[in-house]
This record gives structure tokens, sequence and C-alpha cells, in this order.
């Protein structure tokens, strides 16, 4: 991805949400997006300075990919120090042992919070995607956080990290986090531990489900649907908050389910809830501080039916959805900081794009786009943004 030039501090008075001008060359996304406390940074593919991609490297793939994202770092004033959380996508989840060790040569101890799930990307060659969120500010106020019993991390990663009031979790996995067993082989029992060792973690932060701005659920069966609702209602009751459920490989064979969540501490308290605000099972958007979190958004209408294999239909559909949301909140997409797109097919990216390009401008947020299908049969995208007031 082309770096697009941040824009000067001095504008920060001025504005509460800073992106930098979008590339008349690159997608219809920002390389970074500043907020006052935090940086969103784009995922970023791993190509060489020449050109072409290292065919078959993980691990230069991914050193690479953190360069470019050191890159957007520097041009905002920080360093990797200043990285808190990390999304990591590889098209092989095996090959994370090689990612691991890029990561051991760019960061250092404490690490940030990171999740990863396995994913085709747009580009055939690329083999890893690396998008990032960073603490503006004095790194060292960062608390990395191990709940009580927990084992070490297994990688170069923390299992969560407490920056500028946002709690960020690492990938939450159907494990006992004391032991490293798994929890069993029905998806019931493995959301109830992965909600479990949700639960430990908010605990350890001093905070609690209602404190849940956002979650990501992945499931490597959509038939697992039913059961996972099941087993989450009992822990978060409403209001819930934003989620979006796609279909991914998840990390270890035989795990059913693994989530990526952020918390905000204080974001529950006079949340709205009821018809058209809430479901049984996520709120629609949830303002936490100054950020909007929004459920991920498919491409289903209001009466409930999909554009049958029109991707530009449901893009427009799912992203005029957002906007309602954006609106409920007095905002715009120029207010949105961050977004990830779940595509289905990776053909039909450019036709996404053509439709994002005219609706989300100027200026878009940050943006990873990965082939993971929605949960939804016939839906061909999932959209799900963040943006700041």
């Amino acid at each position: 991805m082309l770096l697009a030039t941040l824009v000067c501090a001095s504008a920060m008075a001025e504005k509460k949400a800073i992106r930098p001008p979008a590339s008349a060359t690159a997608g219809p996304y920002s390389a970074g997006v500043l907020t006052p406390n935090l940086l969103y940074i784009s995922g970023h593919v791993g190509p060489e300075p020449a050109g072409g991609f290292a065919p078959g490297d993980v691990k230069t793939q991914t050193r690479r990919c953190l360069e470019l994202l050191g890159k957007v770092l520097k041009e905002a004033g920080l360093s990797y120090r200043h990285v808190v959380s990390t999304t990591l996508y590889l098209t092989d989840i095996r090959t994370m042992g090689a990612a691991d060790a890029a990561y051991r040569e760019i960061f250092e101890e404490p690490f940030p919070a990171r999740f990863e799930v396995e994913s085709q990307l747009l580009i055939p060659e690329a083999l890893v995607e690396v998008s990032a969120v960073a603490v503006r500010g004095d790194w060292r106020g960062v608390i990395y956080l191990k709940p009580d019993g927990w084992r070490a991390p297994s990688g170069p990663f923390s299992h969560a990290a407490l920056a500028a009031g946002t709690l960020f979790f690492s990938s939450l996995r159907p494990v006992d986090p004391a032991t490293g067993a798994l929890a069993g082989h029905t998806i019931q029992e493995q959301v109830t531990q992965v909600m479990r060792n949700q639960e430990a973690v908010l605990s350890a932060a001093g905070l609690t489900f209602a404190d849940m701005a956002s979650t990501r659920i992945y499931l490597n069966d959509s038939s697992y649907y039913t059961g996972l609702n099941d087993a989450y209602r009992k822990f978060v009751t409403a209001p819930p908050p934003a989620r979006a459920t796609v279909s991914g490989t998840p990390v270890e064979p035989g795990h059913l389910v693994q989530m990526q969540s952020v918390a905000v501490k204080g974001s529950g308290k006079g949340r709205p809830s009821g018809e058209g605000v809430t479901s049984p099972i996520h709120s629609y958007s949830v303002m936490a501080g100054d950020s909007l979190y929004i459920t991920g958004m498919t491409g289903r209408a209001p009466d409930g039916t999909f554009a049958r294999n029109d991707i530009k239909a449901q893009t427009r559909q799912a992203l005029k959805t957002i906007e309602e949301q954006l609106a409920r909140h007095g905002l715009t997409f120029a207010d949105c900081v961050d977004a990830v797109v779940w595509l289905r097919d990776p053909r039909h990216a450019q036709a996404m794009n053509e439709v994002y390009r005219e609706v989300v401008k100027p200026n878009p947020p940050a943006r990873a786009t990965v082939r993971i299908p929605p949960s939804s049969a016939e839906g061909l995208i999932e959209i799900m943004m963040i943006a700041h007031k």
C-alpha cells in the first residue's frame, strides 16, 4: 500500500479526527488516521522496495509490512513503542512462526496485543497483511495485562493492552489460559471458555462486560452461529457491544471460534437499548467516549433480503446502514477513522472499491480488506467502522 502524507500537527487544533489526504494512486483508504489519542494504521502487505513479493517468504513479507507501518508511525511522530495492538492476516496460519520471528526483530517487550487469523488477501502474491493501532503521547503509560494464573503469551504479544482508556484484547481463544487445554468440542463449550477468558481480562483492567464496545467474532463454520449466540447471551446482557461475525480459520486445529474485542471504561453507562438501537446479540452502534463503534453491516436490505450476486448493490446497502448509525450520533463518513472490509470473493474488490470511493469521501478512514466470508450465505461483504467525534 502506498503511504499517504499525514497532515501537520498544527491542523490538530482545528479537527477532532485527523486523517491524511488520500493518495491519488492508492485505494480508497488512508495509510493512517490520527485522533487526539490514537493512530489507526491501514492493513499493509509487504512488497519489496523494487517491486514484487518475496515468494514463499513469510518472515521477509511480514518484516516489510512492519517497516511500512513504521513509516506511517514516523510521519505521525511516533515509534514502534507506541503500537498497542496489531491484526495479523496470514494466508496460511501454519506460517505464524515465521511471522513471529519478524515481530521479534521489530518490536521490543512488552509486545503489543495481537489478533491472528487465516485469510486470503487481495494480492495473490501477498502472504501476510498487518494493520495496527498506536497510542499517542507517552507510550510508557500503556498498561500490559496478564490475568492472575494465566501462562505467559505463546508468542510476541501481550494478552491485552490498556491505552488512552481503551482496552485492546489479543486473540481470545477457546482454551484454558492456565493450562492451554481446549475447553471442549462443542461450540457452546468453546464460546463459554472464550467469554470467561474475556471476563478475566476485563477484570484485570478493572472493567466489566458493560464496558465492552466492540467484538469481532470468527467462526470456522457459519452453522455454529446459533450455538455461538446461545452461549454469548449468557455473558453479554443488554445493551451489548457492537459486533461482527464472519467465517475465519482459527489459529489451532479443533478451535471453532475466536474473538477480537475492544472495551472502553464507562462506555456502558447510559447506553441506549431497545428497538432500532440494539438486537439481542449486539448494539447497532456504541458511543464509547468520543469514539463510535459500529456493528459489522452486510448488504442485507431492511426487508431482510440481499441483492443476490450483486457486490455493488450489497456494498451500497452496507454503507447506507453504516451512514444511518453515523447520523444517529450526528456524525458522517468524514468522521470515520478505521474500517475493516470482509469480502467473500476477492474478485469483487474492484467493484466494491468503486462504490466505496463514491460514498466514503473525502479522506477515507484507514482500512484493511481481506477475503473472509460474512456469516450469511448470501452476503458478499461485511463492513465494520469506527468513527471519532
